[in-house]
């Protein structure tokens, strides 16, 4: 009688215990060896109630739409020349350096400027040295002809001559003023107090008429200037109070809306809207805001801060429920104050406890 192989046996059993040993292994994990609480059961018992107790309720809280908008000062300028010259001297250093009013900035060549103002002014002298012969001889000509010893005209030709004497100097007088004017235009000033936000030329640089020399801002007198869509543009006017944040300081600030740009971009449908108020120190041109447009309120559930309790990333609160107190996971919205938005799980009405402080 042929013998079977035991060793051809043995592999077979071997995996067979195996993938028992398996099975068995997953079904503990999975709890089947396990008393299965009944759906609906509390995990842990209800706890006797301490703490103070709190109704829910819905408050009235303002809401609003944010639009996105850009520092800019209320007076910026650009000073420039208005004739051609030569840099002689150059009194700003550096971006950030404050001026005032009237300060000279910068000073060009003008010696071809100077020599024609001196060239109006002789030419001046000349026509009131006219005008004044003229009047010698108008004078004259008046004695003459009541004494009846000149022809009447006569008197009329010396009063044409003193006419025209008097409109020479006149008109040199136009002539310097027009000199000294061109003069001045190479001292360059300051015409508002600020700071220089940006020097664009070097001292010797020849400058073309209409050419920047240099950019400035008035630093006391800000605004936002926000981007607006145009179905929220129609809820604000001119002189309106509203809420400005700005993420750079992580401050708000209250404003006022100054004015309203009547005319929409084509492309995005919206319209610029200015906003002046108190600024914050440390606030410069170019910073980045947003505008709160008031949209009226809405009722938001919110209970005390101080009645959330964590676990881990969870959050919840005690409810108060036929007299025992219940562990009821909650999701947070933004925070009021001393109070916090709640999103979902209560109702108004419910009673939550606000621990007791220890």
């Amino acid at each position: 009688m042929p013998r079977f192989p035991v060793a051809r046996l043995r592999r077979p059993l071997a995996i067979g215990a195996g993938i028992l040993v398996m099975g068995l292994l997953l079904a503990w994990l999975m709890g089947a060896f396990h008393h299965r609480v009944p759906p609906g059961a509390p995990t842990r018992p209800a706890a006797a109630p301490t703490g103070e107790p709190f109704t829910v309720r819905t408050v009235a809280v303002p809401r609003t739409e944010t639009a996105v908008g850009t520092v800019r000062a209320v007076a910026e300028t650009v000073v420039a020349s208005r004739i051609l010259g030569r840099i002689r001297s150059l009194a700003i250093t550096r971006a950030g350096q404050p001026v005032q009013q009237g300060e000279l900035l910068a000073e060009l060549d003008a010696d071809d400027l100077r020599a024609a103002a001196e060239q109006a002014r002789a030419q001046q002298r000349v026509a009131e040295t006219r005008r004044d012969k003229a009047k010698v001889d108008f004078d004259r000509s008046t004695e003459l002809v009541q004494q009846g010893v000149a022809a009447p005209d006569r008197l009329d030709t010396d009063r044409a001559a003193l006419q025209a004497a008097e409109a020479e100097v006149e008109r040199a007088r136009q002539a310097v003023a027009a000199a000294d004017t061109a003069l001045g235009f190479a001292s360059l000033r300051a015409p508002l107090s600020g700071i220089v936000v940006d020097k664009l030329v070097q001292t010797g640089d020849v400058v073309q008429p209409g050419q920047p020399i240099a950019k400035l801002y008035d630093p006391t007198r800000m605004q936002l200037v926000a981007v607006v869509r145009e179905e929220l543009a129609g809820r604000l006017q001119p002189g309106q109070p509203v809420d400005v944040t700005l993420d750079a300081l992580g401050e708000s600030c209250a404003g006022t809306i100054s004015e309203i740009v009547p005319m929409a971009a084509v492309q995005s449908r919206s319209f610029e809207v200015k906003v002046t108020g108190p600024c914050h120190p440390g606030v410069v041109s170019g910073m980045f805001g947003r505008l709160h447009v008031p949209l009226g309120t809405a009722d938001e559930l919110q209970v005390p801060v101080r009645a959330v309790q964590r676990i881990g990333q969870l959050d919840f609160v005690q409810v108060l429920r036929d007299g025992r107190a219940e562990r009821r996971f909650v999701r947070l919205g933004r925070p009021r104050g001393d109070a916090v938005e709640v999103l979902a799980g209560l109702t108004a009405g419910e009673v939550v406890l606000l621990p007791t402080a220890r």
